[in-house]
């Protein structure tokens, strides 16, 4: 089988090498599946090996054999063992090479996931530690049982005394991320650490939340909604901004053929420039273990680019990490992933604005008055930072930003957000349905049918989020 050009230094820039990035990890997947299977021995429950001595295993099992037919088999297979090791040696360090030393192999890596368990991963530096704390205590109220691990870089993003506390709080462990990682050439920092923090976590199944984000309900239903089930990878829909004609790039970058995924997304369609909110990912590593090293690869060696050397990298591409996970995915043909079928929403307080149209049939669908039934149709808008996500069910689920009205102002002038509505995204949400303002503040509008109050309960979690970040904050 010819193999020497899956060796090849992976060359060019932007949309072409993410491209040839996703053709070689294809080629991986398939290679360390076989490899992979090769290795792994079960020993009973929650006991898996990993086969170091294959050689002389060989040995043994050719020895049962006599003859020169025998002697022949076992020097064949030796040395084919030997061709196989050392191209995979060659080619996992070219597909993901950052894992050394820390972990011996891929295999090593993988099989440490296996029986991981679930639970939350939150990275955090000294700046996010008031949020983090709101977070933890605000999960535990909702019911939240889970294990939660705080990935940080090292002893300069947390200090090592906060470090302390944090691991002092209920069922929270603290672990350093910088030592797992071979970052030479290119710099981990910012928003790279979150794909890195969800792969050296040492969950099967993990939650990653951000610091900043807080749960109406406990997380772990996650776990249970039915296309995580089925796919073992759940991401969260961002608000529909920016009308943008995405499809000519993902053709450069997507190997053929195109997915039935990305041909029904907005931006196969046009729709928006922004597709992925992660604020929230829900992801089985041991099932997607492939695809979260190539995520983890366009969140590091080739995340930036460089003017002065022609070079173009994934974030001059996209926004930050968060429309990495669903590309990282299709780069290797994985299309085992699916979007929350909860709209998004803002949240705040509703002032009346001047409708542009009559209800719509989707208006109709969702049970509110229409006409003749009606009075002329009422618009309103919500502004504020916070991006609320819902249930399938329509309920507010978990939002994203924190509590406070501007969280980038003096911390003496930190005041917390106002949460008495939502306003839910309609399902055909145009550009002109949100408005941008500064200080993240967005404003979307939309027909009275679309505009709810928080019931008791939920203010109520509001109150008791409030109640805890006042504590650190």
């Amino acid at each position: 089988m010819e193999t020497r050009w899956m060796l090849h230094a992976i060359e060019g820039t932007g949309p072409e090498k993410l491209r040839e990035i996703g053709l070689r990890a294809r080629e991986y997947k398939k290679f360390f599946q076989a490899w992979e299977k090769l290795h792994l021995v079960e020993g009973g429950p929650e006991a898996t090996f990993i086969r170091s001595d294959m050689v002389p295993y060989m040995r043994r099992y050719f020895s049962k054999t006599a003859g020169k037919l025998a002697d022949a088999g076992v020097e064949q297979s030796i040395n084919a063992y030997g061709k196989y090791k050392a191209f995979m040696c060659k080619f996992e360090q070219l597909m993901a090479g950052w894992t050394a030393p820390y972990f011996a192999d891929h295999m090593t890596l993988h099989l440490n996931l296996k029986y991981g368990g679930r639970g939350i991963v939150v990275t955090a530096g000294n700046a996010q530690v008031p949020h983090l704390k709101t977070l933890v205590h605000s999960l535990r109220d909702v019911g939240c049982t889970l294990p939660i691990e705080v990935m940080y870089l090292d002893d300069q993003d947390l200090d090592v005394d906060v470090q302390a506390e944090l691991a002092a709080l209920d069922g929270v462990t603290t672990r350093e991320i910088a030592p797992m990682v071979d970052d030479k050439g290119w710099k981990l920092a910012g928003w790279a650490v979150k794909a890195y923090a969800i792969m050296y976590s040492s969950f099967r199944e993990a939650i990653f939340i951000d610091a900043d984000s807080l749960f109406f309900k406990d997380p772990a239903t996650l776990f249970e909604d039915e296309d995580y089930q089925r796919t073992g990878a759940l991401f969260f829909k961002d608000r529909v901004l920016w009308r943008e004609w995405k499809q000519d790039w993902l053709k450069k970058v997507l190997p053929k053929p195109i997915s039935s995924n990305v041909l029904a997304s907005r931006y196969w369609k046009g729709e928006s420039g922004h597709m992925q909110e992660s604020g929230v990912v829900v992801v089985d590593k041991w099932r997607h273990f492939i695809a979260m090293l190539i995520v983890c690869r366009m969140n590091g060696p080739e995340r930036n680019g460089n003017k002065d050397q022609g070079t173009v990298g994934v974030y001059d591409m996209v926004y930050g990490d968060k429309e990495t996970f669903w590309l990282g995915w299709e780069l290797v043909g994985d299309t085992d992933y699916a979007f929350h079928r909860g709209r998004v929403a803002v949240m705040g307080v509703a002032e009346e604005a001047e409708a542009e149209k009559p209800p719509t049939e989707e208006l109709k669908r969702s049970g509110a008055a229409t006409e003749p039934d009606m009075e002329p149709s009422v618009a309103y808008t919500v502004c504020a930072p916070q991006l609320l996500h819902l249930g399938a069910d329509g309920s507010p689920l978990w939002f994203n930003g924190g509590l406070l009205q501007n969280k980038f102002v003096d911390k003496k002038e930190w005041e917390f957000g106002n949460f008495r509505e939502f306003v839910t995204e309609p399902e055909k949400a145009s550009t002109t349905t949100w408005k941008l303002l500064g200080a993240n503040k967005a404003c979307l509008t939309g027909e009275a049918g679309f505009k709810h109050a928080l019931s008791t309960s939920e203010s109520e979690a509001v109150q008791m989020m409030m109640d805890h970040a006042k504590k650190f904050l």
